[in-house]
């Protein structure tokens, strides 16, 4: 098994993932535990000194070699507390101490299985220790939070790509947190591109200065960007980088690809989500996360540059082919690929963060649309002071998406309308009720100067906007998270207050709904 599996059995698993960190601690108290034992039953002092150096050394690598083997048989399809368990009694036995699996059958593959990690873990070569449970903590694929191990946004990317695309982005998670050469959980851009120019190294297993800290290069060999053989007589290691490896490096090394950028952004929302935890929910709401946002604009950004660069493409054909004609084919020969080049890199890399920044954000889900409204409410609640009136209906089915997204879109519509005044704070009215075809309308009114009619359809194009500088995204975005996400529509009519009506009409979640 690849450690690229190994880390994606973690984070399917996350309940169960948190072995290796605060179970560590467990097995370590179980060790102190039947030391005190044997000290107890007059045990010489330098024994006891000397198996208490030696077990703290290998305790980790112990844990983790026999977690993996105890899931390949012994313990298949147990819970993590019964292989906890089963460690603890591995461990016991081989302190001395009476200790058993529960059976002789039990005992003795628990004995065989205890014997072949110490042997793996004592040899003479050096073996790495790769850790997935603490990789994915580092790198914050996993979260710790309340004493529960949770997935996050970088971990469901681990999960949805591609085994190729996965590893990609495991490398830009890693340059985007690095810190340094010395860091062993996270290669730095730096060590890339020494990596990329050196192409193969030999690295002394004792005190010599490289180009990335050991575990690193480790970690690497383990996900197939780099080769290595080990030389025992001489203590080194030789790496070289793989035909894989040697890209996708490069291409971390070379700048901020799309998926350097995402991570970033997601990172940020780890960083504010961890020092946020005690702050309210609305409060959270009250800003669009820098993932939350960097998905929206990437979406709306590679629409618009794919829209412009098709005719310029097309142009460039023509021009061309007019040259040849022309008998100034020498010239296209020069520049021809450099410039269609660089237009079709364009294409890809928009393409690319379109997507990317798509798979990051968490799964549809079925929502109350009215809890969520009221949290829209309560993140603008000093902005629009008492101006926004939402009755709440006393029952609403579900409906199947993104709740963060729906509520930043309600933000954007209540921040639309609050803006519809410029004499006095525009009066707000919320709605939301089903209609007769079962599906949900919800609606807000202001009493603003409304919206002429032949630009009810035009206000919802990304970029166009009806105020001196407003960026025209806020509606794009409402009618995208109501017709991609939502599977409804939303449009623009005249309001019973004599402004502008925004409605957004959804369908409900089926499955909820008949249940």
């Amino acid at each position: 098994m690849s450690f690229l599996d190994d880390v994606r059995r973690t984070l399917d698993r996350p309940e169960g993932s948190s072995w290796a960190l605060s179970g560590l601690g467990a097995h370590r108290k179980t060790l102190l535990d039947a030391l005190e034992v044997l000290e107890a039953r007059g045990e010489p002092e330098e024994k006891i000194e000397r198996l208490h150096d030696v077990w703290s050394d290998k305790l980790g690598a112990f844990v983790q070699e026999m977690q993996r083997l105890l899931e390949g048989g012994l313990a298949f399809g147990a819970s993590a507390a019964e292989q906890h368990a089963l460690v603890d009694v591995a461990l016991r036995r081989r302190l001395g101490l009476s200790d058993s699996a529960g059976s002789r059958i039990r005992d003795r593959e628990l004995d065989r299985l205890s014997s072949e990690v110490l042997f793996s873990i004592q040899r003479p070569e050096r073996t790495p220790t790769l850790w997935p449970e603490r990789y994915a903590l580092e790198v914050r694929a996993l979260r710790r939070a309340e004493g529960e191990t949770l997935l996050t946004p970088i971990g469901r990317l681990v999960l949805g790509l591609p085994e190729r695309d996965a590893v990609r982005w495991l490398l830009a998670v890693e340059v985007a947190q690095s810190r340094g050469p010395s860091d062993p959980w996270r290669l730095s851009r730096a060590a890339a591109a020494r990596l990329v120019a050196a192409r193969r190294l030999r690295v002394f297993w004792y005190g010599s200065e490289v180009a990335a800290h050991p575990q690193s290069l480790d970690r690497l060999a383990a996900l197939g960007l780099l080769s290595f053989e080990d030389e025992a007589e001489e203590a080194l290691t030789t790496y070289e980088l793989t035909e894989n490896g040697a890209e996708l490096l490069a291409e971390v090394a070379s700048g901020d690809t799309p998926m350097v950028l995402l991570a970033g952004a997601l990172i940020q929302d780890e960083t504010a989500a961890v020092l946020g935890r005690i702050r309210a929910a609305t409060t959270l709401i009250q800003r669009e996360s820098a993932a939350f946002a960097m998905t929206r604009h990437a979406r709306m950004v590679a629409h618009e540059i794919r829209n412009a660069l098709v005719p310029v493409r097309e142009a460039i054909d023509d021009l061309f082919a007019s040259l040849q004609r022309d008998g100034r084919g020498a010239l296209v020969d020069r520049h021809g690929a450099t410039i269609t080049g660089g237009v079709d890199r364009i294409f890809r890399f928009m393409t690319e963060m379109a997507q990317v920044v798509e798979r990051a954000g968490p799964p549809p889900e079925p929502f109350d649309v009215a809890a969520a409204i009221e949290d829209a409410l309560a993140a603008l609640a000093e902005e629009l002071g008492r101006v926004a009136f939402f009755d709440r209906p006393r029952f609403l089915p579900p409906v199947r998406g993104r709740r963060d997204r729906f509520v930043l879109a309600i933000v954007d519509l209540l921040r639309n309308a609050a803006r519809a005044r410029d004499d006095r704070p525009a009066e707000i009215r919320v709605a939301a009720a089903l209609d007769p075809d079962g599906a949900i309308v919800v609606t807000v009114d202001d009493d603003g100067p409304g919206v002429p009619p032949e630009y009810r359809k035009a206000i919802f194009a990304p970029g166009f906007s009806l105020r001196p500088g407003g960026t025209g995204q806020g509606l794009a975005l409402v009618r995208e998270v109501a017709r991609a996400e939502l599977g409804g529509e939303a449009h623009c009519e005249e309001s019973p207050l004599g402004g502008a009506r925004f409605v957004l009409r959804l369908p409900v979640d089926a499955g909820r709904s008949a249940a």
